[in-house]
């Protein structure tokens, strides 16, 4: 019985796994906020279905050549995405839509030469993001007015342990 592939990955997969590389979250920490599916989508109504399968692609490519090395340093990834012209933009506001919960528009040279949407314009995703954006967490802090972290909290240095 020979090697049997595993399935191929889907969109959704490729864009948590790119999700987690830039975050730096991992993919529990990621699903707890909920936005998976949301950022996912709204991801796709920022660049276009074409636009974000060509950063799925090239994101999973990079990927796997990062895991193939030992130790792992995602340089690849790095350089294939963040740092590209076609992508770097779009990872940029993808990185502020998950700490912050908001869409930050892709600068004109992007949409000069990569193409845009309509509904590329700066706006709250939902008010789930601003609750559960990784900023909170990294800050070891809540989403003041939005989450209660009980009385006199905010007196306190905030924890980085949950």
């Amino acid at each position: 019985m020979g090697n049997i592939p595993p399935p191929p990955r889907t969109p959704e997969q490729i864009f948590t796994d790119i999700s987690v590389e830039l975050t730096g979250f991992n993919r529990t920490e990621l699903a707890g906020t909920g936005l998976i599916d949301t950022y996912y989508d709204t991801l796709l109504r920022m660049i276009g279905e074409r636009e974000a399968g060509q950063l799925f692609r090239v994101a999973e490519d990079a990927l796997a050549k990062d895991r193939q090395k030992k130790p792992y340093d995602g340089a690849e990834f790095k350089k294939e995405v963040v740092q590209s012209d076609r992508f770097g933009a779009v990872v940029i506001s993808l990185i502020k839509l998950w700490y912050l919960g908001s869409w930050y528009p892709l600068p004109a040279g992007y949409r000069d030469r990569f193409g845009a949407t309509a509904d590329d314009v700066q706006h709250i995703v939902s008010s789930q993001g601003y609750r559960e954006g990784l900023v909170w967490l990294a800050a070891g802090a809540h989403a003041m007015g939005a989450k209660g972290p009980g009385f006199g909290s905010w007196a306190e240095p905030p924890s980085l342990l949950p």
